[in-house]
C-alpha cells in the first residue's frame, strides 16, 4: 500500500474519530467549569490522549492536507498545545476548559472538515 492509501485510511478514521471525540469534548469542558465527576480526571486524560491522536495524525497527512486547503494552520496549532501544556500544569481546571474550547474544538472541526474534502470530494 502507497504512503498516499494510507493517508487517506487514516483520515476516513479520523472522520469517525472526531465524531466521538468532539462530544466528549465538550463534555469535559462542561466538567472542568464546575460540574467535576468523580473521573473527570481520567476522562481529562483519555480525551488529551484522543487530541494527540488527532495532533498525530495531521503531521503524518500535512502534506496532502495543505495541498488542499489552508484551514490549517500549523502554528496556531503549536501555540494550542503549548497552551495545553502550561494550562494542565498550573492546575487549574477553568484554564484547561479554556484551552479546548478555544484552541482544540475549532482545531479539531477543522481537521475534521479538511479531511472529508480530501476523502470526500
Amino acid at each position: 500500500m502507497e504512503r498516499i492509501d494510507l493517508q487517506y485510511d487514516i483520515l476516513k478514521q479520523l472522520i469517525s474519530y472526531s465524531e466521538n471525540l468532539i462530544p466528549a469534548l465538550q463534555d469535559i469542558i462542561e466538567e472542568l467549569k464546575g460540574n467535576k465527576r468523580e473521573d473527570t480526571g481520567n476522562y481529562l486524560n483519555e480525551v488529551i490522549a484522543g487530541i494527540n491522536w488527532e495532533i498525530e495524525v495531521y503531521n503524518q497527512c500535512a502534506d496532502i492536507i495543505n495541498e488542499r486547503s489552508s484551514y490549517i494552520d500549523k502554528k496556531s496549532m503549536i501555540t494550542a498545545v503549548k497552551n495545553l501544556g502550561i494550562s494542565l500544569n498550573s492546575g487549574n481546571y477553568l484554564l484547561v476548559a479554556e484551552c479546548l474550547e478555544e484552541d482544540f474544538i475549532p482545531f479539531l472541526n477543522k481537521l475534521t472538515l479538511v479531511a472529508k474534502m480530501i476523502v470526500q470530494p
